[in-house]
């Protein structure tokens, strides 16, 4: 063999053992893995909301514009305390001062001509009255006369010529009598004509009442003791009638509003334990209680349907804002003497479920047989043992049974 061909053959040979001792360490070398030991003991069943919780308050006032107006002024700022009465909003007041200046003088004049009217029934039920009483009288007193001459004619004393003047002056009071009769009656009309001024002064009354009522909206107050959460308007602005001003709530009776999978809502109960924990107070973990499951499921296009609960806190928390932020859990179940897992640690494939553990140092595929189950625990029923290291950095890339590995 040349030297050539011998320095290719010692090349070749000491690749290929570089590369069988580099296989060789691979095989060897333990990967590392976080490991939790299977436990025995209480386990707690949680609920959890679909999405984090809101703070938020039974009494709240959504505070809107009753007339349309340019806003003049903002009394108050966010974040002011506020009683019950206290100015919030004022809007231009000068289009609905001479609309009331207007609605008071047509008022006037309504019951200027209604005070007229009633002055002149009066004088008119007082002439038609005289002359009523007069015609009546005149009537009544030729008729006396007419009978009586009637009676001497029939014996030849009272001659024809004056009969027939007593006959003329009879149907002259009778027409007399007829005439203010008529004009009596036309009474009753002026009296409708009263009646129907009377009902235009009630409805100018009303127009100024109504003009006042507006007027008296201009300024707009709060109507309950609270908190200014928001006031969405400013000067200059133009607002229409429900167009919302202000925002105020009462601070002493908050709650947590969550929205949970309608799933579980077979599993929630009234009175049932929460844990809460606030962004704004971190590292710490308060109780709380469900006080109302909402009787209807919230339908929303593209969202899953959730279930309305609230959630008040055992111990109120002078911290708290409405709006705020809430994570929760709620605890539907205690298991008092089970084997549990993490629940990351449980795989699925092929409708088998398993876990990954430590054994004689390599991973180990164990099928397992689960019960209950949380978002952080789930209930082992068969297939481990108490103790058994089981593995929970699922995603390490070369993790597969047999692969050598050792906890952290």
């Amino acid at each position: 063999m040349s030297p050539r061909l011998k320095k290719s053959a010692v090349i070749t040979v000491a690749a290929l053992a570089a590369v069988a001792a580099f296989a060789a360490y691979r095989a060897t070398r333990a990967i590392e893995v976080a490991t939790v030991p299977v436990a025995r003991g209480e386990m707690v069943l949680t609920v959890t909301p679909t999405e984090t919780g809101t703070v938020e308050t039974e009494d709240t006032a959504l505070v809107k514009a009753e007339i349309g107006e340019q806003v003049t002024a903002v009394a108050v700022r966010e974040g002011a305390v506020v009683k019950a009465g206290a100015i919030l909003v004022r809007l231009d007041p000068t289009s609905l001062q001479a609309r009331l200046h207007l609605a008071r003088a047509s008022l006037g004049a309504a019951r200027a001509r209604l005070e007229s009217a009633q002055i002149a029934l009066h004088l008119e039920q007082g002439r038609t009255d005289a002359a009523l009483k007069e015609a009546q009288a005149r009537f009544d007193g030729v008729k006396q006369r007419y009978d009586k001459k009637r009676q001497l004619a029939q014996s030849g004393l009272v001659s024809a010529d004056e009969m027939e003047t007593l006959e003329a002056e009879l149907a002259s009071a009778a027409a007399g009598l007829e005439t203010a009769k008529v004009n009596r009656e036309q009474v009753g009309l002026q009296q409708r004509q009263i009646a129907a001024a009377a009902a235009e002064v009630a409805q100018q009354e009303a127009s100024v009442r109504v003009a006042e009522l507006d007027l008296d909206h201009t300024v707009i107050r709060s109507p309950i003791d609270g908190t200014v959460m928001e006031v969405p308007v400013k000067p200059g602005e133009l607002v229409l009638p429900g167009t919302p001003v202000a925002r105020i709530t009462r601070r002493g009776d908050l709650y947590i509003k969550a929205l949970i999978d309608e799933v579980d809502l077979a599993r929630l109960h009234l009175g049932q334990p929460a844990q809460i924990t606030f962004d704004l107070v971190a590292g710490r973990t308060f109780e709380g209680t469900v006080s109302e499951i909402s009787p209807a499921v919230s339908v929303e296009r593209l969202k899953s349907r959730t279930v309305p609960v609230k959630i008040r806190l055992a111990q109120p928390l002078p911290e708290l804002r409405p709006g705020l932020s809430a994570d929760v859990e709620i605890v539907v179940e205690t298991l008092p003497d089970v084997l549990y897992v993490p629940t990351e640690a449980v795989m699925s494939k092929d409708k088998e479920q398993f876990v990954y553990v430590v054994h004689q140092g390599a991973v180990a595929k164990r099928p397992v047989q689960t019960g209950r189950s949380s978002w952080e625990s789930t209930e082992i029923l068969s297939g481990l043992a108490q103790g058994d290291a089981v593995i929970t950095s699922l995603d390490l890339e070369t993790l597969k049974p047999g692969v050598r590995v050792r906890p952290r």
